[in-house]
């Protein structure tokens, strides 16, 4: 048995069917992802294991909100430019940013944390400036 990117565990039919509908409760999906890990990373935070906070909860929120942008590209291009595509397929390009997400924010989490804070120091060096006297 060979695998076929049209099956999507059974729910081809329900997801080819109803493209649109599918479509905005994937994205609205990922947005309440990413709001139930911030609720979860506020009561992690207020307990105190901030370690578990930095380091699962927060990269799995980057990852969720890069896939979020970097997946309305792929989303446009297939489902508006190229209408025959099956949508199962489109679904199985947001899986693959998602894991490439997760990748690249593992690899690189230290460094974007870097750039984070450096973008807050300036941030509040320009309030400071600007501030009224």
């Amino acid at each position: 048995m060979e695998f076929n990117f049209d099956t999507f565990f059974g729910y081809e039919k329900q997801i080819n069917n109803q493209p649109d509908v599918f479509m905005i409760y994937s994205f609205a999906g990922i947005v309440f992802g990413i709001m139930a890990l911030l609720f979860l990373a506020i009561i992690i935070r207020k307990i105190g294991l901030n370690s578990i906070n930095s380091y699962i909860v927060n990269p799995l929120m980057l990852a969720l909100g890069l896939t979020f942008i970097v997946s309305i590209l792929p989303t446009v291009i297939f489902y508006v430019a190229t209408s025959d595509i099956s949508f199962v397929k489109i679904v199985y390009s947001w899986i693959v940013i998602f894991i490439g997400m997760l990748f690249f924010v593992g690899f690189n989490l230290e460094s974007i944390k870097k750039c984070l804070n450096e973008f807050g120091k300036i941030t509040e060096q320009q309030e400071f400036r600007n501030r009224k006297r």
